[in-house]
């Protein structure tokens, strides 16, 4: 009895304490808050077994309750369980925020961000920002003197062709506007890029005579239904491509479909293939014309012409120069690199296209006029103590490095050193030794520091400028000062001063002479400091570069010996 009376006790208390709100819950699972005292009938006392299987339930419910809290916490030593709301905020867009879907445009090949309107021409930020075939008319807006324009003008299709094209009389366009031309067959649209004056400049520089019959001829400006069509055969673009790559594979052609261009009319495709032998694609034509019912044109394409139509990134972390701005490929040597003093290692000088890069033309001509200054190399030069030879240039530097015959350590020499010792070879006169001539470098974090501490001098000496009175530098002397002051307020034209004669000065405008009206001001004050503290830096570092020296002499008893001989 003992044992049943606090079992009642406990499910009095615990129900309660479990579930605060118990009195706003329904009759039927709210548990009876009535005193045992208070009950009559035998029917409303529970039993042992039923209470014990309450609390049985009661103590299960409180363990899968933990439990569940301890799985959404993270395991420092375990795999984190994401509850089942969250949100991935790398593949789930935040419900909080506006999410923008990105629409690729199918124009941006044609050097536009939406589709054009007939008639407006296209504006100059989108020409210049989505075209890599754009190019720049330095001479608009200047009207020539007497005579008749130009009558022909450059425009551009896709990303990497432009062609020129006459005007036909009375019509005069700008650039920028959507125009039909001739095509072959029917007619193809494209956008002004070129008019005037250095439009037959670009024709003369790629050799097209203005007044030949192989000029092709432009129709008009593009109307709504050359746009509508010229729309219609861009989208198309992608998928054509898909398929053809999948009929060349199942056909085992040994080529690679690199690009699809669609004419404005939507009646004839060109084919951009790249092959390392001759394709026998025939067949191939025939295939494709069933397929997309158009007149098929196969141009075959180099590797670089690929690498810019594929587009990528450099070793230089930049997009590649072919697919953004270079449209004229140039043939490029290992000679530009041997002129620029690189080593011929193959995969750092090839390019995405697996030829050598671009860019290894680019410098290549300021390498050789630098170069005219120095001695022809592989030149070997005699000493007393042996026969140096050459080993390598720094072309900026003016520096270049020799060693015995025999031996691998290098010696840096200049350039007016080694023009002087080979002068004094052909006179049959030899140096005693090539250490003499050896001059220390600086290494690379030293030359920076350098240009700091000259960077560091040069705002120093702005900020004293700036802090002068009435723009007197405070480096000048206290009586230049004062003279400049004193021809400022005397008469010019009779060079005389207010207080009197020129070598007077008036009562009352004494001045003290010295530094000391410089150190009254705090902002010189302070430059002065800085400028103390930078020299102290300074000083110290060339304090610890000389004593790493004389240890590296100490080490070295070829350096150390030279060393003496040169104090």
């Amino acid at each position: 009895m003992k044992e049943q009376k606090d079992l009642e006790k406990d499910l009095e208390k615990k129900p309660t304490e479990e579930n605060p709100n118990q009195q706003d819950m329904p009759e039927q699972q709210a548990a009876p808050a009535v005193p045992v005292d208070d009950m009559g009938d035998d029917d409303n006392v529970a039993t042992a077994e039923e209470m014990e299987a309450f609390i049985r339930d009661r103590r299960e419910k409180e363990r899968e309750k933990k439990e569940k809290k301890d799985d959404d916490k993270t395991d420092v030593f375990g795999e984190f369980v994401a509850p089942e709301n969250s949100i991935d905020p790398y593949l789930d867009p935040d419900p909080t925020l506006p999410w923008v879907k990105y629409d690729e445009s199918i124009f941006l090949s044609r050097g536009c961000r939406k589709c054009p309107r007939s008639y407006e021409p296209v504006s100059d930020i989108e020409t210049h920002s989505c075209s890599k075939v754009t190019s720049t008319n330095w001479m608009k807006g200047i009207r020539q003197p007497g005579g008749t324009p130009f009558d022909c003008v450059e425009v551009r299709f896709k990303n990497n062709r432009k062609d020129f094209y006459r005007l036909p009389d009375g019509l005069e366009v700008t650039e920028g506007d959507i125009v039909a031309v001739e095509g072959m067959p029917g007619h193809d649209i494209g956008i002004v890029s070129l008019t005037g004056e250095v439009c037959r400049i670009q024709m003369k520089k790629h050799h097209v005579d203005p007044k030949g019959e192989n000029v092709k001829k432009l129709f008009r400006r593009a109307k709504s239904n050359d746009i509508e069509r010229w729309t219609e055969s861009l989208k198309s673009e992608h998928n054509t491509l898909l398929k053809t790559r999948q009929i060349t594979q199942r056909m085992n052609l040994e080529m690679k479909v690199n690009d699809v261009e669609y004419q404005g009319d939507n009646s004839k495709a060109i084919f951009y293939y790249t092959a390392d032998d001759r394709v026998d694609f025939r067949q191939l034509i025939k295939v494709l014309a069933e397929e997309f019912h158009v007149r098929i044109e196969m141009k075959q394409i180099g590797v670089r012409q690929e690498a810019g139509k594929v587009g990528g990134l450099g070793t230089c972390g930049r997009e590649l120069c072919c697919s953004t701005w270079l449209t004229n490929f140039k043939s490029v040597t290992t000679s530009a690199a041997k002129i620029q003093q690189i080593l011929p290692n193959p995969q750092k000088l090839a390019g995405q296209c697996g030829k050598l890069k671009c860019c290894l033309n680019f410098e290549c001509e300021v390498y050789a006029d630098a170069l005219k200054k120095f001695p022809p190399a592989n030149t070997p030069i005699r000493f007393q103590k042996g026969l140096a030879l050459y080993k390598k240039t720094d072309v900026f530097r003016g520096i270049m490095w020799y060693a015995y015959e025999g031996e691998s350590e290098l010696y840096a020499i200049p350039v007016e050193s080694v023009k002087k010792i080979i002068e004094m070879n052909h006179n049959q006169e030899y140096p005693e030794k090539l250490e003499d001539f050896q001059v220390e470098l600086m290494s690379t974090a030293a030359l920076v520091q350098e240009t700091n501490a000259a960077e560091f001098e040069r705002e120093l000496r702005r900020m004293s400028d700036d802090s002068g009175d009435n723009g007197v530098a405070p480096d000048e002397s206290a009586e230049r000062r004062d003279d400049r002051r004193d021809r400022k307020g005397g008469d010019r034209k009779g060079g005389e001063r207010k207080g009197g004669d020129r070598g007077e000065r008036p009562r009352g405008d004494q001045r003290q002479r010295g530094g000391d009206s410089r150190r009254d001001d705090p902002r010189q004050r302070r430059n002065d400091n800085l400028r103390e503290e930078h020299r102290q830096r300074l000083n110290d570092q060339a304090q610890r570069v000389n004593n790493n020296r004389h240890s590296g002499a100490r080490n070295n008893p070829r350096r150390s010996g030279n060393k003496d001989k040169r104090e």
